[in-house]
């Protein structure tokens, strides 16, 4: 008599037969990509008509000495932290507004879910226009209002071009997160809120004690993707500011992409396209550590 764990072996094969497609697509264009770059990492690569030389870990030094980076550095993580805050934030608030809605929710919920399918760069342009100091939406608006003193550059101004930037893209992300929270706010058990009702809990208590536990696996699957949308934020920047005024608005994205294909050193970003994939690791690991010893 032949054993289960026979069987599963006799099974293997066969496995292996369905699995070598995706597997192989799998390696040529991730695994592969990935080893070339860490593998570029560790040369003196400056260009097409140059020849890469190992160097060891010189690039990687040469970032830890370099100002720039760790401006860059610095905002990426600034960044993040105010997608998140922005982008899902919103998208919780709008969730649980609109799911209170009967008639109107399908309209509320396709409409708020528009800019979602416009690409980061075409959202990019709109939200430049928007804050042109001299014919955007936002100074004439306060102009019109009487607040003719909070009128700025926007997008010059050192100080609030980072977050000015970072509306756009959150404005362009919310409408999926809220998608998100309203699927799992179907899933809450409709009596845990009539149980509160008898009780006498107020909206805010419901909110505190049942809504917001019964959306914490949601949640923890919202912020790592908004960390992972925000870290894709390049094309948002390039468009608005390029990273300026004075690298107030540069990422490590718009970093990569200027050290590859502005100043012509592809060993250098390499090293920092390796870098931020160890950020990305070791914050998805740290978040989903901490959010496994919540009760």
């Amino acid at each position: 008599m032949r054993s289960k764990r026979d069987v599963s072996y006799d099974g293997l094969p066969r496995a292996m037969l369905f699995l070598a497609p995706a597997l192989a697509i799998y390696g040529l264009f991730t695994l592969a990509p990935i080893a070339a770059t860490l593998g570029l990492s560790f040369t003196n690569s400056a260009g097409l008509n140059s020849v890469a030389r190992f160097n060891g870990l010189a690039n990687y030094l040469s970032l830890a000495g370099d100002d720039i980076f760790w401006i860059a550095l610095r905002q990426t993580i600034l960044w993040l932290a105010l997608h998140v805050i922005l982008a899902g934030g919103l998208g919780f608030a709008l969730a649980i507004a609109i799911a209170q809605l009967r008639v109107t929710q399908v309209f509320f919920r396709s409409a708020l879910f528009l800019p979602h399918v416009v690409s980061l760069a075409v959202v990019g342009v709109i939200w430049a226009k928007i804050y042109d100091p001299f014919f955007g939406l936002i100074n004439g608006g306060l102009e019109t209002l009487g607040l003719g003193f909070l009128a700025r550059g926007w997008l010059s101004d050192p100080a609030l071009v980072l977050f000015s930037v970072n509306v756009a893209s959150s404005w362009q992300g919310f409408g999926l997160y809220m998608l998100l929270f309203l699927a799992g706010l179907q899933n809450i058990d409709h009596s845990l809120y009539d149980a509160a009702d008898i009780d006498g809990a107020s909206a805010w208590r419901k909110l505190i004690h049942v809504t917001i536990p019964g959306l914490r696996d949601v949640m923890t699957f919202i912020v790592s993707l908004a960390m992972i949308n925000g870290l894709k934020g390049f094309a948002t920047i390039w468009v608005m500011t390029q990273g300026g005024p004075f690298y107030r608005s540069e990422l490590i994205t718009t970093y990569i992409y200027k050290l590859a294909f502005q100043f012509q050193e592809q060993g250098r970003a390499a090293a920092l396209c390796v870098i931020l994939s160890l950020i990305a690791i070791v914050i998805t690991v740290l978040f989903n550590s901490w959010r496994e010893k919540q009760p």
